[in-house]
């Protein structure tokens, strides 16, 4: 009977480490992403008094128009989703629960984050290691100016909007997303 369990207990044991073994590189490649049209996305610069905070909205259908946009350099924007229930043809991301950047295929929600800027005149969306303080800091996008109210980000060359997958399916959460590695993007100290 001591055998037998000895012998059940290294089954089991060796089972959960192979499993365990297993499932550890799926995670490298959790979610995925899909293309979609660059035109339906914009990244915004929301002036607040502790320093600019992104908002990335969605143009989901066609029923009305969820910003407007006007002059240059920096360009202006009215959220016009303000002024109506905008629910099924908006869609907002605030914060890391709804975007995160993604390079070369691979999800950097745990290793970057996306974090706006001052500049010189200037507010940039900036990729930033969440743990290597000595990284390369990523330009990923700018306002080309300062003004009051909502001004949009022009993401940088290169950089583009998908939206995350899982197991084929569709999320509600945007990539800031690159071809290109970190090592292989021009930086910004």
């Amino acid at each position: 009977m001591k055998i037998f369990l000895k012998q059940s207990i290294a089954v089991l044991t060796t089972l959960g480490l192979l499993m365990f073994s297993e499932l550890r590189p799926a995670t490298a490649n959790f979610f995925d992403q899909k293309e979609v049209e660059q035109s339906r996305f914009i990244a915004i610069a929301i002036p607040r008094a502790f320093g600019p905070q992104l908002l990335i909205l969605e143009q989901k259908t066609d029923v009305r128009q969820c910003w407007s946009e006007s002059s240059d350099r920096p360009t202006l924007i009215d959220p016009l989703l303000l002024n109506f229930d905008f629910t099924g043809i908006c869609g907002r991301a605030t914060d890391s629960n709804g975007y995160s950047i993604r390079m070369a295929g691979t999800d950097m929600a745990l290793s970057y984050a996306l974090s706006l800027q001052m500049s010189g005149g200037d507010i940039r969306l900036m990729g930033i290691s969440r743990v290597d303080s000595n990284a390369p800091r990523l330009l990923i996008g700018r306002t080309y100016g300062l003004a009051d109210g909502f001004t949009k980000i022009v993401l940088e060359p290169g950089w583009r909007f998908a939206r995350r997958t899982y197991e084929g399916k569709e999320l509600g959460h945007i990539y800031i997303t690159t071809d290109w590695m970190p090592t292989e993007l021009e930086s910004y100290n």
